[in-house]
């Protein structure tokens, strides 16, 4: 079996449901080995960020690895932004980079797409990337991508795979098993457990806080099974919302926003007496607003390597080794009591003659999920993002802690090829000019987004901090004319009801 082939298989066994990327001279040779091969879907977009964006949101659903290919330094060094939102926000991310060969190397010369040096490409990605390799020695090949994989998947952050333009086809042995991950002493996790026993059993009103890394390490069974067993209230964090979406006895009941948020969820936090922050990233987007409701009380934050009860800490110990053992220990419905439902925009009563809000927009959509079904969602940041928090409890992608631009429509994408599901896309329409036009793939991909584009004609954020600058006009485009020329359908509302649900009814029918 050639190198590209049994890397494929490789990154299959380990979660990886397509690639996505964008061919290049350097890596041309290991898109012709997927091509022919088949193991593994390719999806080629427009623009290396595209790529990088939708193999993100692969990498954060059904405890997958997103990965995509790219070439030697033009290529790789597009998505860098990409990758460093994927290495802050948690996602495994596997980034298969081109190569100049050895014989290229030995001419002397700078070649092409070089920047500073040879590795100056390996050098920016250290930075962004949790392990790096490169496949330079089929020898050792397959036990380095074991380890840079391992790292992958136990870090949940990116890793850079660089393949040299003559290594995908040469020829190569059967790999090794995937290497285990070292844990620590038992003794410590018993003492680790017997803590967190005593603090809790001590408290009247604890509540807990859940982010991220309990959907990235595939740990929402085993977390809502839990907090069923202790009936202690529980909710998201801005970047967790959608957490346990897809479980009947989910017991996530809103997202926690501070006084941004919904005011009964607030005030169940704030007259708690222990806060138990589990696998949330320490972030302003998740706890800035409500840092000293959480600072002033008793509090334990349990991440992914690290329980910290304040004044000490214990390291080196698995998300799922701790809920795991919780689980088996919890006493049975203690602090049981009654809690909000799952936090949504409330219908309200809209007049025509209104301007469309955020939440006006959360509230129409949670009336669709009602009468077709839950969807999906992939949001992009600004307004989009917080009408994703007023939806009922569904599956959310979204940067809500890097907020980078851009990610929305190729996030849809990662989704429907992932899950199969249709996606609802929220987007602005600062960020679909920067990557909207990828929807142009739909059609031959068969891939069928809802996008509900917030027009505001500029960067709504920007205009937020620095009202009287002009420097986040965007000017007004023609958006839902642009959808016939991708392949879709497009319909432009100014006001809640308009003309276009009458529009909307007319296309269902025909």
């Amino acid at each position: 079996m050639t190198l590209a082939r049994k890397l494929l298989q490789m990154l299959k066994d380990e979660g990886a449901k397509q690639v996505w990327g964008i061919p290049g001279d350097f890596i041309l040779p290991f898109f012709r080995e997927m091509e022919q091969s088949d193991i593994l879907p390719v999806y080629s977009l427009s623009h290396e960020p595209s790529v990088a964006f939708a193999a993100d949101a692969s990498g954060r659903l059904e405890d997958g690895i997103g990965v995509l290919a790219v070439t030697y330094g033009a290529g790789a060094l597009n998505t860098v932004n990409a990758v460093a939102q994927a290495y802050a926000e948690r996602s495994p991310l596997v980034v298969l980079a081109g190569m100049p060969s050895q014989s290229e190397l030995d001419m002397g010369l700078k070649l092409h797409h070089q920047v500073k040096s040879i590795d100056s490409q390996a050098l920016i990605f250290n930075e962004i990337t949790c392990a790096q390799v490169r496949l330079d020695d089929v020898s050792h090949a397959l036990d380095n991508i074991a380890k840079v994989l391992n790292y992958c998947k136990e870090m949940s952050q990116p890793v850079l795979i660089e393949i040299p333009r003559n290594m995908a086809t040469e020829l190569c042995d059967e790999g090794p098993a995937r290497l285990p991950i070292l844990e620590v002493e038992h003794t410590a996790t018993d003492k680790c457990i017997e803590d967190f026993q005593q603090i809790l059993a001590a408290a009247t009103r604890p509540v807990v806080i859940v982010g991220v890394e309990v959907k990235r390490y595939d740990l929402e069974g085993i977390f809502c099974d839990w907090l069923n067993r202790l009936g202690i209230p529980c909710f998201s964090t801005l970047m967790g919302k959608g957490i346990a979406a897809e479980h009947d006895n989910s017991p996530v009941s809103g997202t926690y926003l501070g006084e941004a948020g919904d005011p009964d969820i607030a005030a169940i936090v704030e007259q708690s007496d222990l806060v138990i922050v589990v696998g949330a990233i320490l972030s302003d987007s998740n706890f800035a607003i409500s840092a000293q409701t959480i600072a002033g009380r008793q509090s334990v934050f349990i991440q992914h390597r690290e329980v910290n009860f304040g004044h000490y800490s214990y390291h080196g110990i698995a998300l799922k080794t701790i809920l795991t053992r919780l689980c088996h220990v919890a006493e049975s419905k203690k602090w049981a009591m009654h809690l909000p439902h799952h936090q949504a925009s409330k219908p309200v009563f809209i007049h025509d003659r209104d301007v469309i809000a955020p939440m006006m927009i959360a509230t129409m959509l949670n009336e669709c999920f009602q009468r077709y079904g839950k969807l999906p969602v992939a949001s992009d940041v600004g307004d989009c993002l917080f009408v994703s928090q007023g939806l009922a409890h569904t599956s959310v992608v979204a940067p809500g802690y890097y907020a980078s631009m851009g990610f929305g429509v190729p996030a849809g994408f990662g989704i429907q090829a992932t899950t199969g599901r249709r996606p609802i896309i929220l987007v602005g329409d600062g960020a679909f000019q920067m990557t909207g036009m990828e929807l142009g793939h739909c059609r031959r991909y068969g891939f069928t987004p809802i996008v509900v584009l917030l027009n505001n004609q500029g960067w709504e954020m920007i205009r937020a901090f620095s009202p009287d600058s002009q420097a986040a006009d965007l000017g007004h485009w023609q958006f839902a004319q642009m959808a016939a020329i991708l392949g879709g359908r497009g319909l432009t509302a100014s006001t809640p009801f308009a003309k276009v649900l009458t529009q909307k009814q007319k296309m269902e029918r025909s």
